[in-house]
């Protein structure tokens, strides 16, 4: 698809949605973590995301795009989204993976548009319309429909890693809103892409450098590539998102989040082989439908 010929509005709402897409990536690599320590799946993925990032800086030829000044808010702002998105939000989620099934993940990722909701209006004041509110029950809506199937089949020992994923998606959400509210827009999106993955290393580092080595046994040429994978789909996400998010308001960002567990249920079906029914596939219709529905009320406003 030619991003150019796309109508405006709908621009920015393919590059959120890549983003989503990036992040159904992480999440379908549960995989790894039966096997795998979370700190030294990231440790790789922000490693590779970092070296990937950099080399899509050199072949834009915007190398000379570091050079600009950032206050120290600035700086605390992009430290606090990067690990938040980063370390904090894959620890959790990781680790509430390894615990619980995925349809019980999707399920609780699915309450993420509301968490960032709850956090504009309560951090910054947002005002909530008609128009919105529409559109998070219309997406709402949709995403029961896509997990309705989970429902019953949580398995009694799986509810810690059920808070876990819960918990993972506040630091999300944060980060969701942050990159709103303060998009610390001196930055190109490369490089504060770049700036974002990095901010990750120097904690990661440390852990892992006190991990015994039989934290590394077990680890095949698969894995290995895969978290190569998983790595360069971590570095795009921040830019597809850095970049998206500066066109839209915050209540279309907040719905575009919706697109995550979508991402997550196609994925999982084309990689992991899981059945995708009639509900799911009605249940995304009637995401994207109050995402689209949300986009042409703002173009006709605009």
């Amino acid at each position: 698809m030619d991003l150019l010929k796309m109508p405006t509005r709908f621009k920015p709402l393919f590059l959120l949605f890549l983003a989503q897409l990036c992040v159904g990536v992480n999440i379908v690599s549960k995989g790894l973590t039966s096997h795998i320590h979370p700190f030294i799946i990231m440790a790789i993925r922000f490693t590779v995301a970092s070296l990937f990032m950099s080399l899509f800086l050199i072949k834009s030829g915007e190398r000379r795009r570091w050079d600009f000044h950032l206050t120290w808010l600035d700086w605390l702002v992009m430290l606090a989204k990067g690990v938040g998105a980063g370390l904090f939000f894959n620890w959790l989620m990781l680790t509430g993976l390894s615990l619980t099934n995925a349809n019980s993940a999707g399920l609780i990722t699915s309450l993420l548009p509301a968490i960032i909701v709850c956090l504009n209006v309560i951090l910054f004041k947002q005002k909530l319309t008609s128009q919105m509110l529409i559109a998070i029950m219309i997406s709402v809506a949709g995403l029961i429909l896509i997990n309705f199937e989970s429902f019953g089949a949580e398995s009694r020992h799986a509810l810690f890693g059920n808070l876990l994923v819960f918990a993972a998606l506040l630091p999300e959400g944060l980060y969701y809103t942050l990159s709103k509210y303060y998009p610390v827009s001196k930055i190109p999106p490369i490089t504060n892409s770049i700036c974002l993955t990095l901010s990750n290393l120097p904690l990661l580092y440390v852990i892992i450098a006190f991990m015994p080595a039989s934290a590394w046994h077990g680890i095949t040429t698969y894995d290995v590539w895969s978290m190569v994978l998983v790595g360069i789909a971590a570095g795009l996400f921040f830019f597809f998102w850095q970049t998206g998010v500066a066109k839209v308001d915050p209540a279309y960002a907040a719905l575009a989040t919706a697109f995550m567990p979508i991402s997550t249920v196609f994925l999982a079906w084309i990689i992991l082989g899981e059945g995708l029914t009639v509900t799911k596939l009605i249940g995304m219709f009637f995401v994207i439908l109050s995402i689209v529905h949300y986009a042409r009320q703002q173009s006709g406003t605009t």
